[in-house]
């Protein structure tokens, strides 16, 4: 066998793509018994070896040595044998069904249509109809309502806001006064957002804030518009979201379709 021949060849092979316009055809390289080791094989073995081979014929030469080593082996009577070991034959078995759906995967959100007329109504309601504002605030995080209140009331007597978030606050802000900077309402927890929004510039919240990280007690320093993005500027975004959606239906309509069924005990099916 003189893999060396076959130098100028693999140099020329094109990486596998699932959504290629032309998928390349098998061109046999080597055989391995009555086992034909292709081009796609090896396509596929360089691009799992980062590709180190691309350009220099004699790695070429010891990762093709590699492939066919890899068959030799995995053909033999033992490695056959050994296929049908219940625990390999799962974790083929697993390794298919992982590499198909991927693919299938991969496919769809690269080739789902998308409209113009989806892309203008996801827009709209995303941010053509939506505030985009933003705020400065600071907190004091505290463990209890009580101590929450405390702090309300020591702030009514003209405490100074930083210096009690530095001293009396659990949240990882403490450090700078409880300043969180600027923010858009979907960063932060509900709670935390509606309070923010519901106060006026230079307003410490009347009553404690609850999250699930304890209570706030919040002062809203600023607030400004942000300019609305054109469509184009998010375009790639919504494709996305709306090819996201689509594979998510595919999914679920695949699932309505498929029996399902409970055999043991241990077993747990999330729908």
């Amino acid at each position: 066998m003189n893999l060396r021949k076959l130098c100028g060849a693999l140099a020329l092979y094109v990486p596998l793509t699932a959504n290629a316009a032309e998928p390349q055809q098998p061109t046999p390289l080597v055989m391995v018994d009555d086992f034909a080791v292709t081009n796609l094989h090896y396509a596929i073995f360089s691009s799992q070896n980062n590709g180190d081979a691309d350009s220099d014929p004699q790695k070429q030469i010891a990762l093709l040595n590699e492939l066919v080593n890899t068959y030799m082996v995995a053909n033999s009577e033992a490695g056959q044998e050994l296929a049908k070991h219940p625990e390999i034959a799962a974790a083929i078995s697993v390794s298919n069904a992982r590499l198909i759906a991927q693919a299938l995967i991969s496919e769809h959100l690269e080739n789902t249509p998308v409209s113009d007329e989806q892309l203008q109504a996801l827009y709209q309601t995303k941010y053509a109809q939506s505030t985009n504002q933003e705020f400065k605030a600071r907190h004091i995080l505290l463990e209890t309502e009580q101590e929450a209140k405390a702090v309300i009331d020591e702030l009514t007597k003209g405490a100074d806001f930083a210096e009690l978030a530095r001293t009396k606050s659990i949240g990882p802000s403490k450090s700078v006064g409880g300043d969180l900077g600027w923010f858009t309402p979907k960063r932060m927890v509900a709670p935390f957002s509606e309070a923010t929004i519901a106060m006026k510039n230079g307003q410490v919240s009347d009553a404690p804030v609850k999250t699930q990280f304890g209570w706030h007690v919040i002062e809203r320093l600023d607030s400004r518009e942000l300019p609305t993005p054109s469509l184009e500027e998010v375009r790639g975004e919504l494709e996305q979201q709306l090819r996201t959606a689509s594979l998510s239906k595919f999914i679920r309509d695949l699932r309505e379709n498929t029996k399902i069924e409970v055999i043991s005990s241990d077993a747990k099916v999330v729908k």
